[in-house]
């Protein structure tokens, strides 16, 4: 949710920008702007999560752990990703490679038994085999797990301008999952410790010069949001947490490799680990269970709720509307929008291939309705007749796509055209639910602590310690 530090052009603030590519549907939107579960996992969840943390790793090493001390992340492929995302779509489903500085142990998945080891693996899905050494072995499912604790690397879609490249901690579980919602594709999942986890999810949620305590709010929330979602999906019984993406939080390992520049990112830096091992443990609760911990970079002035921002039931007293930080207008995505490029021409084109052709001329758009929060949800289309056309939630999302990547709701559109074109004048980078990312920051600036900067972006909740 911030804007253009280095190696991060992406969901600005972790943002997840508005406007997705034609290719999703409109409902996702606004319900998947943070995808994962909308229902939370049944109450006594905290209790079995502190339960795992107590218990530490009982599992032998030819099998893989799949109690709260790890998250579940499915790397591969992606079926989708945010507008803007550092993870592209997956082209080819099929091809992934591994490779490691000491040793890989292959085991099959389901008998435990060893099946070899070696430094470098690579996988041809349509095919029934794969190669381990100088032989081949029927494809099964795996777990694939290194013989020491140095990073794993990852690469698909090689050669091409959307080739992913990852370094990883972990192990990883090769098997069928499900792809989309007609099929199943083999996918690799990053079986990863959780505090390793947040290693690499926090230096990818902020920037890197910013203040401790900002640091340390961010982590405390990704440890949150991250269990949340682990829960969640084991409560549903699906074979992973999340994604590497911006749908759920951005994770990119402990180093990613950029395909326009060439070269590797260092991800994990000694600042951010340091706020992941000084809050170890220390998750959000709201009476007693986890919190969803949604968070996103800059709210424009106002954090907004989940009915409103996301159109959603559920509506959980700890989401509550504040005021952002003094100043966060000024700060990096607080205001946009200064180029008036809509013109009667291009709205009468968007109302027609709507469906929606105007019985006059287009003289200029108007917001319709707003939501407590301020945000601008309905638009309404003033012809030159006199007449009005009031437009759905729906049909003023995709009007407003002539503007390009909207950042956020809370904007405001010229009262007139000028020179031909209508203005818009917009504040904050994302959904704006929950904790403001650059409003982290500015607290922090004023000398707020991390806790005292969660408790005033969620309410009624408590910072607590899941092992003590």
């Amino acid at each position: 949710m911030l804007i253009l530090a280095p190696g991060w052009v992406r969901r600005f603030g972790w943002i997840v920008f508005f406007l997705s590519p034609p290719a999703f549907a409109d409902q996702l939107l606004i319900n998947n702007l943070q995808r994962g579960s909308a229902e939370p996992p049944p109450r006594g969840t905290t209790a079995r999560v502190a339960a795992d943390w107590k218990m530490g790793r009982a599992i032998a090493a030819n099998t893989p752990d799949r109690s709260y001390r790890t998250v579940w992340v499915r790397m591969f492929p992606l079926e989708s990703v945010p507008y803007g995302d550092p993870f592209p779509v997956t082209q080819d489903i099929n091809k992934i490679d591994f490779q490691h500085a000491s040793d890989l142990n292959i085991y099959d998945l389901s008998t435990k038994r060893l099946l070899g080891t070696t430094k470098s693996l690579k996988f041809d899905f349509s095919k029934s085999t794969f190669a381990i050494g100088s032989g081949s072995l029927s494809l099964r499912p795996l777990w694939i797990v290194p013989a020491d604790a140095q990073p794993t690397t990852l690469h698909w879609d090689r050669g091409k301008p959307v080739e992913v490249g990852i370094r990883l901690r972990g192990g990883f579980v090769v098997k069928r999952t499900n792809f989309s919602l007609l099929d199943t594709a083999w996918s690799v999942t990053n079986v990863v410790n959780l505090e390793e986890y947040l290693f690499s999810v926090v230096p990818s949620e902020v920037i890197h010069s910013w203040d401790r305590e900002a640091f340390r709010a961010q982590a405390i929330a990704a440890r949150t949001y991250g269990l949340f979602e682990a829960a969640a999906a084991r409560f549903q019984e699906r074979e992973w947490d999340m994604d590497p993406s911006t749908w759920y939080q951005s994770y990119r390992g402990v180093a990613f490799y950029s395909p326009s520049s060439k070269k590797w990112l260092q991800l994990e830096i000694a600042a951010t680990t340091e706020a992941v091992q000084a809050t170890a443990g220390y998750v959000m609760l709201h009476e007693g269970e986890i919190i969803k911990a949604y968070f996103s970079a800059n709210s424009g002035g106002r954090t907004c709720t989940v009915p409103e921002c996301f159109q959603l039931e559920e509506n959980p007293a700890y989401l509550r509307e504040v005021n952002d930080a003094p100043g966060i207008q000024d700060v990096a995505g607080g205001t946009w929008g200064s180029k008036a490029n809509l013109t009667p021409a291009a709205i009468k084109e968007k109302l027609v291939a709507m469906g929606r052709a105007p019985q006059s001329e287009v003289k200029r758009l108007e917001a319709l309705t707003r939501g407590p929060s301020g945000r601008t949800w309905q638009l309404r289309v003033i012809l030159r007749d006199g007449s009005a056309m009031e437009l759905s939630a729906a049909e003023s999302r995709k009007i407003m796509s002539l503007y390009g990547a909207i950042r956020s709701y809370f904007y405001e559109l010229a009262p007139q055209m000028e020179g031909g074109k209508q203005g818009i004048v917009g504040h904050g980078y994302g959904h704006g639910v929950g904790m403001s990312q650059w409003g982290a920051q500015l607290f922090a600036l004023q000398g707020w602590d991390a806790h005292r900067i969660l408790e005033y972006f969620y309410s009624r909740i408590k910072i607590r310690k899941l092992v003590d």
